[in-house]
C-alpha cells in the first residue's frame, strides 16, 4: 500500500516541538490517539498490497476541513472515519446512542458518529461530482481503534468495524470484485494529489510502476570529456628524443648537476682544510 500524508504541520517553534517529543517519549499514554492512528496505518500498510492507495487528511478544494482517510483500490473508494472513543453504543439507521455510565440507559450521543461518517462521504462525493469525476463504489466505514468498544447494530447506515473486525474488513477488500482499473486508480489519485498540492505537481501517470512503490530517478547528465591537450612536436636530436626529455628539461638537468658538483666540492674543501 502506498501512503500519501497531506497533514499540515503547525508552525511550532523548534524548542516547543522538541519539548513535545520528549514528553511523548516519557508519557506515551498522553498521546494514545496519535499512537492508535499510527498503528492503524501501519496495519493497513502491512496487510494491503500495492494496488491500494491511502490518502490521509486530504483537503478538498478551498475548504479548511479535511477527510481523515480515503482508501482507493480495485474495490472502489472507502471513506474511513476513525474513532478512538470507548464505551457501549447502539446504532440503528442514522441514529447513534450511548449507554450512560451512571443511568445505565441508552441516550442520544453527544456526537453522532454515523452522521459524521455520512457527512464526510457525501462531501467527498460532491467534490468529485464538481470536478466531473466519479467512482462506482464509495463506501463509508466507521472504524474504532479501542478494544473497549461495544456496538449493538441494527441496519446501520454505515459499516461499523471494531478492532477485532479490521482483519475481516481488509480480507473483504482484497477479495472484492474489481470496479476500478489500475489506470482509473492512477487518474483519481493524480487528480486529488494535484488539487491538494498545486505547488508540488507530481506526475503519477507517467510511469505505472513508479506510482506503486518505485521512486522517480532522474538521470544525471555527465559532463562531456575534455579534449586531450595537444602534445607539441619538438625537433630534437635523435638521442634526446629517445630519452623523452625536452631541450629545456635537459638544460635544467645540467644546471642541477653543476650545482650538485659545486656543493660537493665545497663540502670536500671544508672537511679537508678545517681539520
Amino acid at each position: 500500500m502506498k501512503l500519501i500524508d497531506y497533514t499540515r504541520q503547525p508552525n511550532t517553534p523548534g524548542f516547543i516541538q522538541e519539548l513535545l517529543e520528549r514528553v511523548q517519549a516519557w508519557v506515551p499514554f498522553w498521546f494514545s490517539e496519535k499512537l492508535a492512528h499510527e498503528r492503524l496505518v501501519s496495519r493497513l500498510n502491512r496487510d494491503l498490497d500495492n494496488r491500494f492507495l491511502l490518502l490521509k487528511n486530504l483537503p478538498l478544494g478551498d475548504s479548511p476541513e479535511v477527510t481523515p482517510y480515503i482508501l482507493i483500490g480495485p474495490p472502489g473508494m472507502v471513506v474511513l472515519n476513525v474513532s478512538t472513543q470507548k464505551g457501549i453504543y447502539r446504532a440503528r439507521d442514522e441514529s447513534w446512542w450511548e449507554l450512560g455510565k451512571t443511568s445505565r440507559r441508552y441516550q442520544p450521543a453527544h456526537h453522532n458518529l454515523i452522521r459524521q461518517t455520512l457527512g464526510l462521504t457525501q462531501r467527498f462525493k460532491t467534490y468529485l461530482e464538481q470536478q466531473s469525476l466519479s467512482c462506482p463504489v464509495i463506501q463509508p466505514v466507521l472504524l474504532f481503534t479501542d478494544p473497549g468498544v461495544h456496538v449493538e447494530t441494527s441496519r446501520p447506515a454505515v459499516r461499523i468495524v471494531l478492532t477485532d473486525g479490521i482483519k475481516n474488513l481488509l480480507a473483504n477488500l482484497l477479495q472484492s470484485d474489481e470496479v476500478l482499473s489500475p489506470y482509473q486508480i492512477r487518474v483519481l489519485a493524480d487528480f486529488l494529489d494535484r488539487a491538494a498540492r498545486p505547488e508540488q505537481v507530481v506526475d503519477l501517470l507517467g510511469d505505472q510502476d513508479d506510482f506503486f512503490g518505485k521512486d522517480l530517478i532522474k538521470e544525471e547528465k555527465k559532463p562531456a570529456p575534455k579534449a586531450p591537450m595537444p602534445v607539441p612536436q619538438l625537433d630534437l636530436p635523435p638521442v634526446l628524443e629517445k630519452m623523452g626529455l625536452t631541450r629545456a628539461q635537459w638544460i635544467g638537468v645540467a644546471l642541477l648537476a653543476v650545482i650538485t658538483m659545486i656543493v660537493l666540492g665545497g663540502l670536500i674543501f671544508f672537511v679537508l682544510f678545517t681539520q
